[in-house]
C-alpha cells in the first residue's frame, strides 16, 4: 500500500499561483506542433488565463492595500481577509483600482483584452460558448502580452531574492511558449497580407478577433479571413461591429445623423455605418457592410421621420419609402 502520510500540502503563494496558471495556458496553446490546439485545450486556456489575470492583478492590488481586493473595501475586516472569507472585486474593478488608486499606467487596449477574456470565461463557465479558434488564440496572446510586462514592472520588483528567482524561471517557460504562439499568428498575418491586398478598400477590423483589416465586406456573407468567423447576415455583422468597436474609439456618424446604423440607399440593407478601412486607416469612411459601397463623398437627403434612411441628395424622390410621408429634407 502506498504511504500517503508524507504527502506535501497544497501550497501556492499568490504570485506563484498566478504564474502556474500562465504556464498551463502556454502549454495548452502549444500542444500541437503547428500551433493548432484543439477545442478542449482552448477552453481550459481561456479559463486558466482568466484565473491567472485575476490572481496577478489582485496580487498587485493587495500589495497596495489589502482592503482594495474586497468588493466593498468599506466592509473589509482583517479577520475576513486572513480567512479568505469575503467577496472580492471583479477583474475589471481590480484593473480600474490599479489605475485610479495605485496610479499604474495601464493601456486601454489591455483593459479591452481583459474584458473580452472575462466575457469568454463567463460564457464557458456558465453557458454555452462558441467562438472561432483563431479569435480565442489572438485574444489569449493579447492578454499574455499585457501580463508579462505587467509582472515584470509591477510584481517582480516587490519580491525577495528567492521568490524573484523562482518567478523568473516560471516566466522563462511562459515566454518560450508565447514565442511559438506569436510565430504562428505572425505566419497567419503574413499569409493574409497578400490575399487581402486587392480588397483593402472594403476590409475593416474584425469585431470578433479585433484583427485589423481582415473582415471583408461585399461578399455573400461578411467573413473574417483571420479568425474565420462568418456572420449570418450583413446586419448581424454591422451590429457586432458597432457594439464591439464604437465604444473603443470616437467614430463620427453620418453628418447630420445620430443613428449608428442606417439603411443603404443602394442595396436596402440596414448596414450603413462609419468604419475605417485598411486602404484609408486614418480616414473614417461611410460603408455598407452588405454591398461594400462607399458613400463617404456622397451628399445625402435625410429622412426626418426617424426611420434611419438616407437618400442621395440628387434623388427626385422626397416621399420616404419607410415612413410613407414627405419626410425628406434636402441638405
Amino acid at each position: 500500500m502506498k504511504d500517503t502520510s508524507q504527502r506535501p500540502d497544497v501550497h501556492y503563494p499568490l504570485i506563484t499561483n498566478g504564474l502556474d496558471y500562465l504556464i498551463d495556458v502556454a502549454d495548452r496553446l502549444t500542444t500541437d506542433p503547428v500551433g493548432l490546439p484543439d477545442a478542449r485545450a482552448l477552453k481550459y486556456a481561456v479559463l486558466h488565463l482568466q484565473a491567472a489575470t485575476e490572481v496577478l492583478l489582485k496580487a498587485r492590488l493587495q500589495d497596495e492595500h489589502w482592503t482594495l481586493v474586497f468588493k466593498k473595501p468599506e466592509t473589509a475586516t482583517r479577520t475576513a481577509f486572513d480567512d479568505a472569507d469575503f467577496e472580492s472585486c471583479t477583474t475589471d474593478e481590480a484593473f480600474t483600482r490599479l489605475t485610479q488608486i495605485a496610479g499604474l499606467d495601464l493601456p486601454d487596449k489591455a483593459l479591452a483584452a481583459v474584458k473580452k477574456l472575462a466575457r469568454d470565461r463567463n460564457a464557458l463557465q456558465h453557458y454555452a460558448f462558441t467562438a472561432p479558434a483563431g479569435a480565442v488564440e489572438a485574444r489569449a496572446a493579447d492578454v499574455l502580452n499585457f501580463l508579462l510586462p505587467f509582472i515584470a514592472d509591477h510584481l517582480l520588483p516587490r519580491l525577495d531574492t528567492k521568490q524573484r528567482h523562482d518567478a523568473d524561471l516560471m516566466l522563462a517557460a511562459v515566454r518560450g511558449k508565447l514565442a511559438r504562439i506569436e510565430a504562428y499568428l505572425k505566419k497567419r498575418r503574413n499569409e493574409l497580407r497578400t490575399e487581402l491586398k486587392n480588397v483593402a478598400d472594403r476590409t475593416v477590423t474584425c469585431p470578433e478577433c479585433e484583427e485589423r483589416g481582415t473582415l471583408v465586406l461585399g461578399g455573400d456573407l461578411p467573413n473574417c479571413r483571420f479568425c474565420l468567423k462568418t456572420w449570418n447576415s450583413p446586419e448581424e455583422a454591422v451590429q457586432e461591429y458597432t457594439w464591439q468597436l464604437y465604444g473603443m474609439r470616437d467614430q463620427p456618424h453620418l453628418p447630420g445623423y445620430d443613428d449608428e446604423v442606417l439603411i443603404c440607399p443602394d442595396c436596402e440593407a440596414e448596414a450603413l455605418i462609419t468604419a475605417v478601412t485598411v486602404a484609408a486607416p486614418d480616414t473614417p469612411r461611410i460603408l455598407c457592410f452588405s454591398c461594400a459601397t462607399d458613400f463617404t463623398d456622397t451628399a445625402f437627403t435625410l429622412c426626418e421621420g426617424g426611420c434611419a434612411r438616407p437618400l442621395p441628395a440628387d434623388s427626385a424622390e422626397l416621399l420616404c419609402p419607410d415612413c410613407t410621408t414627405l419626410a425628406f429634407d434636402r441638405i
